[in-house]
């Protein structure tokens, strides 16, 4: 009975041991856990230091323009209708901390579903989204849009500049949720931002990337699609488990006030004045960075904002710096339903703009409608013109230059890369080799190791080694150096002021051809506090928009320029004019020829003086003057008048004295334009407009000046009864021809493929036919015998 007793004394002393080990063992993971789960921050100390005086509140412009606070600043809505509710909004805080250790709490109290038309696209996700942290003073208006500033987001990733990372939990509508910012130098949290939901704390401290070690951060919230709470203090919301003073509550010491712009004074509208493509873009960019409170109003910084807001870069199309383009397939982003808000919010904003629009400030009237939307502001219109600054010239010179930098530190990279990837091998190849040799010598010398000299033996080593030694060293010069080529610019390079026009420039040409001629100077008559001249003074300015003009004229196309009315009714004139003639003609081969003919009356025909001949229709006898005519003749008879008609149209349609010509390099598009029909030297066998004109039209037209243009060489004024004389210059030419030919001058031979047969043979497209068939069309005509031979065929290809 006592073993019994014994036996059953240990087993309970056995359960209660492993009873307390289970216990220990369970206690161990929860005390660590309280360990970890123990508040970071400790309660704040006292402070005797004066408090902050002035309210925490926002100016204006540190908000974006969908920015609407209310209730003294501790409410901030956003607009969300036509296109707005695509974009984010940012409100930074008008008073930055530079020390000690403070906080600021953000509530979710309402949370919007604006409708969205989508045509194809999609917007961007999360629909509503809440960025709350801080950011460095003159740092971009949103959140994440920069390397100056952490933030958490509503999802619970934790945002340092443009790089993000999950490390919280999410919050959402009626949690209150508490930035601290710890920029205690004293304490083990120094330099780290931390989060709080309804006092608890969602995540560890955050350290502050080193860029923004020892700068002033300020309170900087960012959202999309709700109303947001803010409160600066002096309480707390929600209290956190330590006690910690309010940014509102803050020693003055430890903060830096930052200044409205639009304070103590009238807030300025400059209007920059620049022609396209002559640094327009690149001095404005010049010009935000000396002067950060200024907000820039363009199609490209609203693009800019929608990039910034999470939607996707419309597809790249043809489309210019002044009107990039909007093919979200969001109908408020695409039916420029944003452009219009922007343009009505903005006066009731007070706040320094610079309206960049490269077209609308270089004509007087929209300049005019631009600075009637901003009553009360002060308007300044900046002329960025002529010859480019020394400060503007060198921004240019250190862009190329870098350019140049980056290039060539790529490839220095990649041949860098190379050379290290071959040496790798080379070093494989090279042991591979060493470990044979040294393998076929262990075999030599198993084989003969009795009359081996061990002296040689180590002196073969020693040379492999040495040669190993030295190969090595060879390998170690790559040729590259240490570091990459330093750029320089050459000397070509060094001239260049101006970016190189990529695609249309800042200018579409349909834009610039219609508006061209508008194009002026700014006048304090206009509307105007003060005009400015950021490069030259306003005479050799207004010079060079003089010549600037002039020669744009004559190098860009008028894509909007339409054939007039009374053009398309010459035109139907001469064709039916044209389509007499052949009828005559047709009709005059058909007769039977006389039974003898009149020597004398066919001398006297030879010795025609045909710019003396009344009715070309009937030179005697009922001979049409053009009775010898060939397909070649008619095609050169048309050519003659549509060219003569071409210049002619093309002067009265434009209507400008500095565009009065059709340049050289532009014929070929207005005839096509004009005509619906290529001019096409090859049917001549012809290479060129030029050569064609110099040889078989030049009595008609000329290509000559400076540039080079087309010059009719008749009267301006002549009517289609009249026209007989494009009859008489092709007789005149086909006579020259065959007394030519008669006297055994072969090179005199014309030679000529009617269009359809050319496009057959060279098995090419046929010329495109006419938009209006009963304008340009002619009646087929069918011919055969006279001087240039038979000919069966249509005329309407000419």
């Amino acid at each position: 009975g006592t073993g019994l007793q014994q036996g059953r004394a240990e087993m309970a002393t056995q359960d209660e041991s492993k009873k307390r080990k289970a216990e220990d063992a369970t206690e161990e993971p929860a005390a660590k856990q309280a360990k970890e789960d123990a508040e970071k921050e400790v309660d704040a100390a006292s402070d005797g230091r004066p408090a902050l005086k002035a309210t925490i509140g926002y100016n204006a412009a540190d908000t974006t323009l969908n920015v609407f606070s209310a209730m003294d600043s501790k409410v901030l809505m956003a607009l969300s209708e036509g296109g707005l509710q695509y974009l984010l909004a940012g409100a930074r805080a008008n008073v930055a901390m530079k020390a000690g250790r403070y906080m600021y709490e953000v509530k979710i109290i309402e949370s919007l579903n604006p409708a969205e038309a989508a045509q194809g696209g999609k917007g961007p996700q999360p629909r509503q989204t809440v960025r709350v942290g801080f950011s460095t003073p003159g740092s971009p208006l949103l959140l994440g849009d920069s390397d100056d500033c952490v933030y958490f987001d509503s999802d619970g990733w934790f945002g340092a500049g443009k790089q993000k990372r999950k490390c919280s939990q999410s919050f959402t509508r009626e949690q209150v949720v508490g930035v601290l910012l710890n920029l205690d130098s004293s304490s083990p949290n120094a330099n780290t931002v931390s989060v709080f939901r309804d006092g608890v704390r969602m995540a560890e401290p955050q350290a502050l990337p080193e860029r923004l070690v020892g700068k002033a951060l300020v309170p900087h919230v960012t959202y999309r699609n709700v109303s947001l709470q803010v409160n600066m203090g002096p309480s707390q919301l929600k209290p956190v488990p330590f006690k910690c003073r309010m940014i509102q509550t803050a020693a003055s010491a430890d903060t830096v006030a930052s200044k409205d712009a639009s304070a103590g004074g009238k807030c300025e509208v400059v209007l920059p004045v620049a022609l396209p493509d002559e640094g327009t873009f690149d001095w404005l960019d010049g010009f935000l960075e000396k002067n950060p409170s200024y907000v820039e109003l363009s199609d490209r910084k609203i693009l800019d904002w929608a990039m910034a807001s999470g939607l996707q870069r419309p597809a790249a199309v043809q489309a210019s710096n002044d009107k990039p383009t909007f093919a979200f397939g969001l109908k408020g982003m695409d039916d420029m339903s944003v452009q219009r808000l922007v343009k009505s919010i903005a006066p009731m904003v007070p706040r320094n703009y610079v309206i960049m629009e490269v077209k609308a400030n270089l004509i007087k009237d929209e300049r005019a409608e631009v600075l009637s939307r901003f009553p009360g502001f002060k308007k300044t219109a900046m002329v960025v013109m002529g010859e480019p600054s020394i400060e503007f010239k060198k921004r240019a010179q250190d862009r190329i230059l870098d350019q140049k930098q980056a290039k060539l530190d790529t490839e220095w990279k990649v041949k860098k890369a190379e050379k290290e990837r071959q040496r790798t091998i080379a070093k494989k190849q090279k042991e591979l080799a060493l470990a044979r040799q040294k393998a076929e010598e262990e075999r030599k010398k198993a084989a003969e190791a009795a009359a081996k000299d061990e002296k040689m033996e180590d002196e073969k080593k020693e040379e492999i080694k040495e040669e190993e030694i030295k190969e090595e060293k060879e390998e170690e010069d790559d040729g590259l150096g240490e570091s990459p080529p330093k750029a320089e610019l050459t000397e070509e390079e060094g001239k260049v002021v101006f970016r190189p026009k990529v695609g249309h420039g800042d200018l579409a040409p349909t834009a610039l051809a219609k508006s061209l001629g508008l194009f002026t100077l700014p006048e304090k008559s206009e509307g105007f506090d003060e005009v400015k001249y950021a490069w030259e003074p306003a005479a050799k300015s207004s010079e060079h928009l003089r010549k600037w003009v002039l020669e744009t004229k004559r190098t860009t196309l008028l894509e909007h320029l339409q054939p007039s009315k009374q053009f398309t009714e010459k035109v139907m004139s001469w064709q039916k004019q044209f389509a007499e003639w052949q009828q005559k003609q047709q009709a005059f081969k058909a007769k039977p020829p006389p039974a003898k003919k009149d020597e004398e009356a066919e001398d006297a025909k030879a010795k025609l003086d045909i710019f003396g001949v009344e009715d070309v229709n009937n030179i005697g006898d009922g001979e049409p003057l053009y009775a010898n005519f060939g397909p070649e003749d008619w095609a050169l008879a048309q050519l003659r008048y549509e060219l003569h008609l071409l210049q002619e149209a093309f002067r009265k349609d434009v209507d400008d004295v500095d565009r009065a010509q059709i340049p050289e390099g532009h014929l070929t598009y207005y005839y096509n334009k004009y005509f619906r029909k290529q001019l096409n030297p090859g049917v001549f066998h012809l290479k060129s407009i030029a050569e064609l004109i110099s040889t078989f039209l030049k009595d008609t037209v000329s290509l000559s000046g400076e540039p080079t243009s087309l010059v009719s060489q008749l009267s301006p004024d002549m009517d289609v009864d009249e026209a007989d004389i494009f009859v008489k210059f092709a007789e005149e030419s086909r006579r020259e021809r065959k007394r030519r030919q008669d006297a055994g001058d072969e090179t005199s031979k014309l030679k000529y493929t009617p269009p359809a047969a050319l496009a057959t043979a060279t098995n090419t497209t046929a010329t495109p036919k006419p938009a209006v068939q009963s304008t340009w069309s002619q009646p087929k005509q069918s011919w055969s015998g006279g001087g240039g031979g038979g000919w069966k065929g249509g005329w309407n290809r000419w």
